[in-house]
């Protein structure tokens, strides 16, 4: 799941390992999956797309993952074909959290930032940490973050942000919003918004929330030592992975499914006492509900559909897809869906779309 914390205390909280980070990709970037020919750029087709029906009504789903190769350059060609014919376009469900405040209210409360990823009462990696953790952690950040110190007195959960983002780098991936890139242009060339699943909450008081979170006592041990075992044994795999979902390899995304380090830090600024206090805790079930609830109402009323969720969520014996498979809706994988001709995306139909 996707955490959008906006421009407040969890702005600097918003931590998503599997997140696209919104940054644009240049055209002639040529990455592990691309080469340059002459004058042309062999683009990596990315995976199929789920199909999930309901009679004549379809819903195309594509899986994203993160990272992905730093250069890859992606050809989103079925992808924009499915945007330029659908009747809707949804967004991975996601959470959010604003400030009842407007533009100029947001600015006034930039100052209170200062200092919110640091640890309270000015303590150190070294006293919040297990010992052992604290070892495995000076060994990781001596490889990949190197000398700076400052980084000693941020919260584990930033601490391991800078980690992982440092450590995937060396491996020449990198957390870019490939697929959200794209999208962005299939929608503004359509002239279309995507519908938004995310779950919402507004706090009245930021200020007071801020001094709060800053006192507060995050419960990110097991985020942080998730992340440090990532960097330790799982590079290999994120760019075997990385590599498969550029060449449209299923099989292998399926066989290297494994839990996400972002599930342990998300929980981190999403439970405990804070979280509570402010309704953060019930975000991720919402969105997970809302878009469940904007799945089925599409494939009620729209003959073409696109939507992406998380990998992770499609391949799940227990995700959102299966969700849907469970209610009696007819879902195919991409390796089923393009076996069929009869089942190729569809092509741009004029005047579609809404």
């Amino acid at each position: 799941m996707r955490v959008a914390l906006s421009s407040l205390f969890v702005l600097a909280a918003s931590f998503a390992f599997d997140a696209a980070v919104q940054q644009p990709v240049a055209e002639t970037q040529v990455g592990t999956e691309g080469r340059v020919l002459e004058t042309a750029i062999v683009r990596a087709p990315g995976p199929g797309m789920w199909k999930v029906r309901r009679g004549d009504n379809t819903l195309w789903i594509l899986g994203t993952v993160s990272p992905l190769p730093a250069k890859m350059a992606w050809n989103s060609a079925r992808m924009r074909s499915v945007v330029a014919s659908a009747d809707e376009v949804m967004y991975e469900p996601s959470v959010m959290v604003d400030a009842d405040v407007g533009f100029f209210g947001k600015l006034a409360l930039l100052p209170s930032l200062i200092g919110v990823r640091d640890l309270p009462d000015d303590a150190h990696l070294r006293d919040v940490l297990p010992p052992a953790s604290y070892a495995r952690w000076l060994r990781l950040k001596q490889r990949y973050i190197g000398s700076d110190n400052g980084v000693e007195s941020w919260r584990p959960i930033f601490a391991a942000q800078k980690l992982y983002e440092e450590a995937i780098r060396t491996r020449g991936l990198s957390s870019r919003g490939v697929v959200s890139d794209a999208l962005g242009e299939s929608l503004k060339a359509r002239g279309i918004k995507g519908v938004s699943t995310a779950a919402k909450v507004t706090i009245a008081n930021p200020k007071k929330a801020l001094k709060e979170f800053k006192g507060a006592q995050l419960a990110d041990v097991q985020c942080f030592e998730r992340v440090l075992d990532r960097v330790e044994n799982d590079l290999d795999l994120l760019q075997t992975r990385a590599d498969a979902w550029a060449a449209g390899d299923v099989d292998t995304l399926r066989r290297l499914n494994r839990p996400e380090a972002s599930a342990a830090c998300e929980n981190a600024v999403l439970s405990g006492a804070f979280a509570q206090k402010y309704g953060l805790d019930r975000l991720q079930a919402q969105a997970t509900a809302k878009w469940l609830t904007e799945a089925e109402a599409s494939l009620g009323r729209n003959r073409v559909t696109f939507a992406t969720l998380p990998m992770s969520e499609l391949l799940s014996p227990t995700g959102i897809v299966a969700s849907l498979a469970a209610k009696g809706y007819v879902v195919e994988a991409p390796d089923v869906v393009q076996a069929s001709t009869s089942d190729a995306a569809p092509a741009p139909q004029p005047g579609a779309g809404r």
